[in-house]
C-alpha cells in the first residue's frame, strides 16, 4: 500500500494529475460518472443476477439505475475498472435517446478524464461512423446486418459503438495488462 501511494505521489508529482490517475477504480469511474451527468440521478447498484454470456472470472457487475430506462452495467475485478456497456433499442424514444447520450458522456468523462468537448466529439464520430457502416451493411445485404467502429484511447482503454437493426450499444474497456 505505501508503495502505491508512493507511485501515485511521484507520478503526479511529475507528470500531473493526468498521468497519475490513469488507471480508472471501480469506485473512481462511479463517483466520476455521478459529476459529469448529474442530471441523470445515476446509482450503481448490485443486480441479484448476473448472467448475460461470458463472464469475467472474478468480475462483478454493478447495473446502472437513473431517471432514464437505459440497460447499462459497469463491470470490475474487486476495485479495478473492466469495462462498461450500455444498450437501448433502435427504436427508442426521443428521452430515451437523450438518456443513452447523456450515460455514453458521462462514461467516456468518468473512464478516460476527457474534457467533454473532446469525449463529445468523439460520441458523434463514432455514432455517425456506426450508423453509416450500418448503412452500408443493409445495402450489402450481409448475414449479420451491423455497424460496429472503435477507437483506441491508448493507456485510458478502448470506446466502441455497436450498432444492429435493434439495439445499439456502447461500450469502454479498460487497458489490457
Amino acid at each position: 500500500m505505501r508503495f502505491a501511494l508512493l507511485f501515485a505521489f511521484v507520478g503526479f508529482a511529475l507528470l500531473g494529475p493526468q498521468a497519475a490517475m490513469a488507471a480508472t477504480t471501480c469506485s473512481g469511474f462511479m463517483e466520476a460518472f455521478a459529476r459529469a451527468a448529474p442530471n441523470l440521478k445515476a446509482q450503481f447498484v448490485r443486480p441479484v443476477l448476473v448472467r448475460r454470456g461470458p463472464s469475467d472470472p472474478g468480475s462483478e457487475a454493478r447495473d446502472l439505475v437513473s431517471e432514464y430506462s437505459i440497460d447499462a452495467r459497469l463491470f470490475c475485478n474487486g476495485e479495478r475498472f473492466l469495462r462498461f456497456e450500455a444498450q437501448v433499442a433502435s427504436s427508442a424514444d426521443p428521452k430515451q435517446r437523450e438518456g443513452y447520450y447523456f450515460i455514453q458522456e458521462a462514461a467516456a468523462l468518468a473512464a478516460f478524464r476527457w474534457p467533454r468537448p473532446r469525449a463529445a466529439q468523439t460520441i458523434q464520430a463514432l455514432t455517425l461512423e456506426a450508423a453509416e457502416y450500418l448503412r452500408a451493411s443493409r445495402e450489402r445485404g450481409d448475414v449479420f446486418v451491423a455497424g460496429k467502429t472503435e477507437r483506441r484511447a491508448g493507456k485510458d482503454g478502448d470506446i466502441a459503438v455497436f450498432w444492429t437493426e435493434t439495439e445499439r450499444t456502447f461500450i469502454l474497456v479498460a487497458p489490457g495488462e
